[in-house]
């Protein structure tokens, strides 16, 4: 997914739980999906009725948000999550955009993102890492939104995850030529698609490329021109 064989992006649904995504979040939601492709489409669903949604009224308009509002139904707490599974399956059938960007930590939206894909469009989840190993396993990229709030501070709260080494080197024998570079760029795209939720801000690196450097197994160079290559020692 991304940029067309003609310069076109690919059209992209947000889809938003703002019952489950916290306001503070949508900015980097935004932006994120920006940098994926062009939004054609940007709903957010909840009980707008409801005074927890009072910080959400001015991002409406900020973001150009269509407000989908859901009523309480009765004995039920996952009426928003349906209303949005609805539309997601409504307007996949309309054959009208490429990807689905859905904001939601929610386990329900996991039979969503992996009935999307089935057809052949790319979900991208945004969540937080509250979010269970299957749903995040469901979508082609998935973001933690409470990861991109810290980038940038000094240190992350907690201990940075275990580095997945046999990963790494699996993806770099797989990516590299006769020579044993392989290009980063191709490294990290192997490395997003075997696990969506890669990111080496959750090991405690800014950069793909400071992280590879940190393990003694790898070797890294530059060609001059600003692309990175790593080998296996």
């Amino acid at each position: 997914m991304g940029t067309g064989s003609e310069g076109r992006r690919d059209r992209l649904a947000i889809l938003i739980d703002a019952e489950n995504v916290r306001p503070k979040f949508l900015p980097l939601i935004i932006l994120k999906a920006s940098s994926i492709g062009t939004a054609s489409i940007k709903r957010d669903y909840g009980n707008f009725g409801s005074a927890a949604m009072a910080a959400w009224q001015p991002l409406l308009h900020e973001y150009a948000l269509l407000p989908v509002h859901v009523a309480p139904a009765a004995k039920s707490k996952n009426a928003t999550d349906l209303k949005l599974a609805i539309d997601a399956i409504d307007i996949l059938h309309r054959r009208q955009i490429e990807g689905f960007c859905i904001a939601s930590s929610d386990s329900d939206f996991t039979s969503l993102a992996s009935r999307i894909r089935e057809d052949g469009l790319a979900v991208y989840g945004f969540g937080e890492k509250k979010a269970t190993n299957p749903y995040v396993k469901s979508c082609d990229r998935f973001f933690y939104c409470d990861l991109l709030l810290e980038e940038g501070a000094k240190g992350a709260a907690g201990q940075p995850a275990k580095l997945p080494l046999k990963e790494i080197h699996a993806a770099v024998d797989d990516t590299s030529g006769e020579d044993g570079w392989a290009y980063l760029g191709e490294v990290g795209n192997v490395l997003n698609k075997r696990m969506p939720d890669f990111d080496s801000r959750l090991h405690g690196f800014s950069k793909l490329n400071i992280l590879m450097k940190s393990i003694p197994s790898l070797e890294c160079k530059s060609n001059g021109g600003g692309s990175i290559y790593v080998k296996r020692k």
